[in-house]
């Protein structure tokens, strides 16, 4: 147990003492924010194929926890990853999202434009329905944007 809670070095909060929930690895930090129901993960830096699988499993965990159906992922500090490292994510972890969910899920990329295309490039939109839900994406240039955003998702999401 003790093991699962320290990862680089940095120790993570006891989960049962922590209503909100930080992870970190060295170029990651994930945090729930239980008032607004987001789950944001802000990768910076450079960041190895090995960082990249290592820092999913610590999202996942989370929404293994918490079930968002809002994320927001601020990639605007990160430098650019390879490209298979990126398809996975696509191919693999967002699919997993929507399945832990089980919910249509919302998530805000936050990421310089001229980055974002090369991001959402390789998709064909398979990996983002599952069982009549959706994984629903919107680009940001701005952290701010993207939370709004996400706010208007809730309001949609209860109508």
């Amino acid at each position: 147990m003790i093991a699962e809670r320290i990862i680089n070095k940095n120790v993570l909060p006891d989960i049962s003492l922590k209503p909100e929930l930080v992870y970190k690895l060295e170029n990651l930090d994930v945090s729930y924010n239980a008032a607004d129901e987001v789950l944001t993960v802000q990768w910076a830096g450079e960041i190895s194929s090995e960082d990249i699988r290592v820092g999913y499993e610590i999202v996942m965990r989370q929404v293994k926890l918490h079930r968002p159906s809002k994320l927001l992922f601020d990639f605007h500090k990160r430098v650019s990853i390879k490209r298979k490292a990126q398809r996975w994510v696509f191919s693999t972890v967002f699919p997993k999202i929507l399945r832990t969910v089980g919910d249509n899920v919302f998530v805000a990329i936050v990421l310089p434009v001229e980055l974002y295309h090369g991001l959402v490039a390789d998709m064909d939109g398979d990996e983002l329905m599952h069982a009549n839900n959706f994984l629903i994406i919107h680009h940001s240039l701005y952290r701010e944007e993207g939370l709004r955003w996400l706010a208007t998702m809730r309001a949609s999401a209860r109508r």
